[in-house]
Formats: C-alpha cells, structure tokens, sequence
C-alpha cells in the first residue's frame, strides 16, 4: 500500500519521527480503530515508546495521511 502525506503529516511527523513501518502498523493493527463522521478514519496503537493517532482516508492507490499525533505529549 501507498503512503501519501499531506504537508501538515509531513511538518507533525518531523517532530515525532514515526516511522513509515510504524505508521503502516498502526493503521493495518491498531489497538483502537473509528471512523469520524465526515469519512475520515482514525487508528490509535501503542508502539514502541509512542502511542500514535494517525488521522487518514483510504484510496484505489493506498492511505492519505492527513495528520499524526504523538498521544504520549
């Protein structure tokens, strides 16, 4: 699957340093999973020393990762 990261993912994750391993992880397995009511999915998992929020919509070509949040901050 295709990973696209809007600018704002990009700028968020500069700072929290996810991988591209543990951001697959997280929104294949994650520990807690919901959809908002505008269509936009959230996945929330535990991994390593973060606890990881990413916010995506899924595509024909993979996720759109609108944003990630570091839950442990």
């Amino acid at each position: 699957m295709e990973l696209r990261f809007t600018r704002h993912a990009k700028n968020r994750n500069r700072q929290i340093q996810a991988t591209t391993f543990e951001i697959l992880e997280c929104i294949e397995n994650p520990d807690s999973y919901y959809i908002q009511a505008d269509g936009k999915e959230i996945a929330i998992k535990a991994s390593g020393n973060k606890l990881l929020k990413i916010v995506f919509r899924r595509g024909l070509a993979g996720y759109e990762i609108i944003t990630i949040i570091d839950r442990n901050q």
